[in-house]
């Protein structure tokens, strides 16, 4: 009878092929095990040397039942250890000796293991993967030392590589490295660089011996207490505990060398930073261009594709690169046109600015929250929500106004466009928008799977613009979904305070305190000398008896604005306030009474165009879709309402903003107003004092991993899951639920399905 299935065929001549286990264990029994010994000098108390661990290393097998006492001692030290049944077959005709199995290769180790087939047929399959060697720096008594203050001193050779979990300063003392594409020389500059494993890891590279210094972190404390105020703070850094034998522990508590990802802290998922050759390629070649004249790149492409990344990497380049000609080095600078108000890099979210980089800058949004030494915010806009699609056209006026400062101020320097992920719908036509109208040099898509109908209208819209693809990144794995890091970047711009700048050090410090704790604002809303001008709403506007309510314990965009004309008032009226302000110029005094000027068409404008609450909140009226016109008005930053105190007409505001930045706007004719709009909801600011007065009662083994199963982006229930011990009944706008408690049906946040200009609408 026929039949299509195939059968094994019992083949008796020896096969040339061999196979996986049998390949593998070639490999293993062709490589020399060299185990760097451990050495220390005992007549210098200052040397410390740690022994770079093998990938594997022989131990006791783990018992099949869970372990009741506390002497029973586990197998592996990490989740990323094999198992004690593939490393006896491993170990199988091997001598037993710590030594037995030397450090693998990264391929072997990083390489999917397949199944392994013994005598007896039956299958093992492998669900622990090796440990992937990450640096390959062998510390020695010659290349390795550290000091009493704490730092460390490295002796790199050719072809090394070091990756560092935690906060660490670095200086090169000799020759030159590369780290996250910035090309840092011997100087006498520290760059502070913050290394948390819920990103990919920098790696420190050498093309040459160079000498460098690690310094302990002075304000890595400061960060690390916010884990008592969050969990989505904690267990970011070189936090483990590990035993006292353990030889690869760092003398330094601010940062630790990993030679392998067993070294990190236990129940992680550790990754160092990879370029592909292709990116390596393009950031050459926009270097070698940039050279002879300023370029500005666009980097567009899906969520996930890694345009952030790439984006810091070429802007570190950019800003290191030695100008041609020059003996000395100077950091040339690069702007950066920040536009994805989802996930900015350089702003609080909910936010699109122009950036000017001096520096290179090493770390994720959370760790500088506000302009530092590094970088400098040129000119912000609000648009009061974390996506373009609330109001697309503000949105195009607002990356229009930003694109006129960088001509006008920095245009000499090259510019770097980082959009949204949006790229379908609505979404693609506001990137073909914004190409028509920035006009960039280069364009660069960050995927080569498509889809074909964004990659043909880019291509399409770039006519006069070079359009380049560039595979994306590589996936990665992540502790922290997009809306936590959100909310830990706008946690640590609202806990951090602005401080004289000093050498080598950040120009802003964190309250490791809550926020309750923090003397806020108190802003008068009523009278004549109200401290406000009114407040806004973007995209929904609230019933005037529902405002108070809406906008309390909420976050609100505070804008300068700058003319009258940022209100879109009507022609005729703008007309006849210039008309008497040129009339008042030819008066004595010109300052003052152009000043008084500007004053009563404010206070023209706020008869017709400003209503009152119940609470004499005053409240611009935008039923018309109003929005600040961005010619005329700026971002200074966000407040958190904590509260009103309605009896006093005054707003309780907490923000890092400080007194000089309101009065350089006040000072010349201008207003504060605050926007209301669509920014996610601050449930961590409810929270922290409950944490704070549960810390260490709170099982942190179990806090983020537990709770992040089954979450998704965005979710309003991210935090849940997390164990708070405290009284809860008089907090506002906390609900804690005990055990399988859920939530009933129609307690969440309804989101609302738009129109986004898709297409099979069910329109023919």
């Amino acid at each position: 009878m026929a039949t299509n299935k195939r059968r094994k065929l019992n083949v008796t001549e020896s096969s040339p092929t061999m196979s996986a286990f049998a390949l593998r264990k070639k490999l293993l029994n062709q490589q020399q095990a060299a185990p760097t010994p451990t050495t220390k000098d005992k007549s210098n108390v200052d040397l410390t040397i740690p022994s770079a661990p093998d990938v594997v290393k022989t131990t006791k097998t783990r018992s099949s039942k869970k372990a009741k006492g506390p002497n029973i001692q586990a197998a592996p030290t990490d989740e990323n250890a094999p198992s004690a049944k593939f490393k006896s077959s491993l170990l199988d005709n091997q001598p037993e000796s710590e030594d037995a199995l030397p450090d693998t290769s990264r391929a072997l180790a990083g390489s999917p293991s397949p199944s392994i087939v013994e005598d007896d047929e039956t299958p093992v399959m492998l669900n622990k993967a090796l440990p992937l060697q990450l640096s390959n720096f062998q510390p020695s008594k010659s290349n390795y030392r550290t000091r009493k203050d704490g730092m460390t001193i490295l002796k790199l050779s050719d072809g090394e590589r070091i990756v560092i979990l935690g906060n660490y300063g670095i200086r090169v003392t000799s020759s030159e490295i590369t780290i996250n594409g910035a090309i840092l020389r011997n100087s006498s500059k520290v760059h502070w660089v913050y290394a948390p494993h819920c990103h990919a890891l920098p790696v420190i590279r050498c093309s040459d011996a160079a000498n460098i210094e690690l310094h302990p972190h002075p304000d890595s404390a400061d960060l690390r207490a916010l884990g008592r105020l969050s969990p989505q703070f904690r267990k970011l850094w070189n936090d483990s505990n590990p035993s006292k034998g353990d030889k690869t522990i760092q003398s330094n508590p601010t940062f630790q060398i990993l030679y392998t990802s067993a070294d990190g802290p236990k129940r992680t998922m550790l990754q160092d930073l990879v370029s592909p050759p292709e990116w390596n390629r393009e950031v050459a070649k926009f270097v070698n261009t940039s050279n002879s004249k300023p370029c500005s790149v666009m980097i567009t492409g899906p969520k996930s594709s890694g345009k952030s990344t790439f984006g810091k990497i070429l802007a570190n380049r950019l800003a290191t690169e030695k100008s041609s000609g020059s003996k000395q080095h100077t950091y040339r600078g690069v702007a950066v046109l920040d536009i994805d108000p989802g996930q900015p890099e350089y702003c609080v979210a909910g936010q699109i600015a122009l950036v000017f980089l001096t520096e290179p800058v090493f770390g994720p949004s959370f760790c500088r929250p506000l302009p530092s030494l590094e970088f400098e915010i040129i000119r912000s806009h609000a648009l009061a929500s974390i996506s373009p699609a609330s109001d697309p056209e503000l949105y195009l006026e607002a990356a229009m106004d930003l694109m006129t400062h960088y001509r006008n101020a920095l245009g000499r320097y090259p510019l770097i466009i980082n959009t949204p992920g949006w790229i379908q719908g609505t979404g693609l036509d506001l990137l073909t928008s914004l190409i028509t109208n920035l006009r960039p040099t280069e364009v660069v898509y960050m995927s080569e799977s498509g889809p074909a109908e964004a990659v043909e209208a880019l291509q399409e819209s770039c006519k006069v613009t070079r359009f380049s693809t560039l595979p994306s990144q590589s996936s990665q794995l992540t502790s922290r979904t997009a809306a936590q890091l959100r909310s830990m970047q706008t946690m640590s711009y609202f806990h951090a305070k602005p401080r004289e700048a000093s050498n080598d050090r950040v120009q802003f410090e964190r309250n490791p305190r809550p926020l309750t704790a923090i003397p806020p604002w108190l802003v008068s809303y009523r009278g004549p000398n109200r401290g406000i001008f009114g407040i806004m709403c973007y995209d929904y506007q609230a019933p005037l008896d529902l405002l108070a309510d809406a906008i309390n314990g909420t976050i609100l965009a505070v804008v300068g604005v700058e003319s009258l004309k940022a209100l879109r008032y009507s022609e005729e009226r703008i007309k006849l306030c210039n008309d008497a302000t040129a009339n008042m110029m030819d008066i004595d005094d010109a300052n003052d009474e152009s000043q008084n000027t500007a004053i009563l068409s404010f206070q023209d404008l706020a008869g017709k165009k400003i209503t009152e609450t119940p609470e004499g909140i005053p409240f611009i009226d935008t039923t018309d879709g109003t929005t600040l016109d961005p010619r005329y008005s700026h971002s200074l930053g966000l407040v958190l309402v904590r509260g009103i105190d309605v009896e006093n007409g005054l707003l309780q505001l907490l923000t890092p903003l400080t007194g000089e930045t309101i009065e350089e706007v006040t000072s010349k004719g201008g207003e504060i107003v605050l926007v209301s709009g669509k920014f996610d909801a601050p449930s961590w600011a409810y929270t922290e004092e409950l944490y704070y007065q549960s810390h260490g009662e709170v099982d942190e083994g179990a806090d983020l991993d537990e709770a992040q199963e089954g979450t998704s982006e965005g979710s309003d229930d991210e935090n849940d899951n997390y164990a708070v011990r405290a009284d809860a009944t008089t907090v506002p706008w906390v609900e804690i639920l005990h055990g399988n408690q859920k939530r009933g049906a129609g307690s969440k946040v309804w989101r609302v399905r738009r129109d986004l200009g898709r297409a099979g609408n069910g329109t023919n």
